[in-house]
């Protein structure tokens, strides 16, 4: 086989792409295994995973825009919601955004009690 070395190199560079992407998925969007094997498994997982990252960074940065005493970083966020340790003035701060951002759409949550 005679390949020259730029096809190879690029193949390479094209490789690592991949790998970099994986890594900030099982990074950022708390995937560290894909569950599905088929093709449209692993789309179902990955779109599910950044509908949901992409959910909390727009919910994290309107409430950080807010009046919040303590900073946190978005990891310590996601962290802290999920466990439910998030700091009392974030809870509110949340809160109070998202009531006034489903009335200002007029949007009916009587269904979420």
């Amino acid at each position: 086989m005679n390949v020259a070395p730029e096809v190879i190199a690029d193949m390479y560079k094209a490789r690592w792409k991949i790998e970099t992407f994986f890594r900030w998925i099982k990074q950022n969007l708390n995937v560290p295994v894909l569950f599905g094997t088929t093709e449209n498994a692993v789309f179902n997982q990955l779109f599910a995973a950044l509908i949901t990252y992409v959910l909390l960074k727009w919910l994290y940065t309107k409430t950080s825009e807010r009046q919040v005493f303590k900073t946190v970083s978005f990891v310590t966020f996601q962290r802290q919601l999920v466990g439910n340790n998030l700091p009392i003035d974030w809870q509110s701060e949340m809160s109070t955004f998202l009531k006034n951002y489903v009335t200002f759409q007029g949007i009916s949550l009587s269904n979420f009690g």
